[in-house]
């Protein structure tokens, strides 16, 4: 998504829950102009990874494979960890849990989700393995004029998922995201798009 920053632009409304936290603004890519920077944030929300203890370079984990360069699943969704220098895994994302298919239309088998590892090692073209990271996630639902198809009957504040789980509705707008992009920028300013997937 970027190839270099330039001008800040905070978040326009809130992000994943997961990555509640864990995030800092992102700036606008020199690359991008700002009307299709801006476009971006109004249809989504985008941020750059941070860790608790202030790192912001990041080695990618992940179980899947590689196509075309980016990283995607293979009979089962793709996982994809940030880990600092320090060790701490971030979940980035986790094909089986987050966007809006994950929540309300897909399943697999519990025990075969239990068998994924992530545990290989994203290296860009450059051969670099170390990364700041930039998320942006896609919401093109209007959740407020379709609130009543996703509430339940019985408590208009919350949402069912394909699971069973309930979530509050609050959540749930905002963790149904319907297209995610993460990219990864090494210390040549190169970047590279590593994860991209339609999720609705």
């Amino acid at each position: 998504m970027s190839h270099g920053i330039s001008v800040p632009g905070p978040p326009t409304r809130p992000g994943p829950p997961h990555l509640l936290g864990l995030t800092e603004p992102a700036d606008r890519p020199r690359t991008m102009t700002e009307n299709f920077w801006a476009g971006l944030l109004e249809s989504g929300w985008a941020a750059r990874l941070r860790s608790g203890d202030g790192r912001t370079r990041f080695r990618l984990h992940y179980y899947g494979e590689l196509f075309d360069g980016l990283i995607v699943g293979d009979d089962l969704p793709a996982l994809v960890y940030a880990v600092p220098e320090s060790g701490q895994q971030i979940l980035l994302f986790d094909g089986a849990v987050h966007g809006y298919d994950a929540m309300f239309c897909d399943t697999w088998d519990g025990d075969g989700l239990r068998t994924r590892r992530a545990d290989r090692v994203y290296v860009d073209a450059d051969g670099e393995d170390t990364f700041e990271l930039v998320v942006w996630v896609g919401y093109n639902i209007d959740w407020e004029d379709e609130r009543e198809s996703f509430v339940d009957a019985d408590d208009p504040d919350s949402v069912t998922l394909v699971d069973g789980r309930r979530l509050p509705f609050e959540i749930a707008r905002h963790a149904a995201f319907d297209a995610i992009s993460i990219t990864a920028t090494n210390a040549r300013g190169r970047a590279t798009d590593a994860v991209s997937e339609e999720l609705a």
